[in-house]
């Protein structure tokens, strides 16, 4: 894949659990993918942990907003990381959120395919 392709795939990654076909992530996720909370501490290994993250998220937020821009593509051999800022709005439990952050996801060849291994968020500087 070259970069445009990289950026492409992880759009198509977000469009999955924002539009909420959860069902599709397989097609973007490893079975042994980690999800690493802000902070670096909580830590969730497995593809079912991963898709049942975004189930909760999107079973109790409704999204309003969700921007991404600024991506970076580094591929090295069977790896790429691939980052971008992002901003959303979003309402849960009867309050409205906004936050601005950086997704930042490593991707590695498996089978001749490309999967998300391991990804974190880091929010803008001032937030949670």
């Amino acid at each position: 894949m070259n970069d445009a392709e990289f950026v492409s795939f992880i759009e198509s990654l977000d469009q999955c659990w924002m539009q909420g076909r959860l069902q599709d992530l397989p097609a973007y996720l490893a079975d042994d993918v980690v999800f690493v909370a802000p902070g670096g501490k909580l830590r969730m290994a497995g593809i079912a942990h991963a898709i049942e993250s975004y189930r909760r998220f999107t079973s109790q937020a409704r999204i309003d907003r969700f921007e991404t821009r600024d991506y970076f593509v580094t591929r090295r051999g069977d790896a790429a990381v691939v980052e971008y800022a992002w901003d959303m709005a979003w309402a849960a439990g009867g309050a409205d959120h906004q936050e601005t952050g950086r997704d930042i996801l490593v991707l590695a060849r498996r089978n001749d395919n490309w999967r998300v291994v391991w990804r974190t968020q880091v929010p803008a500087p001032g937030q949670h």
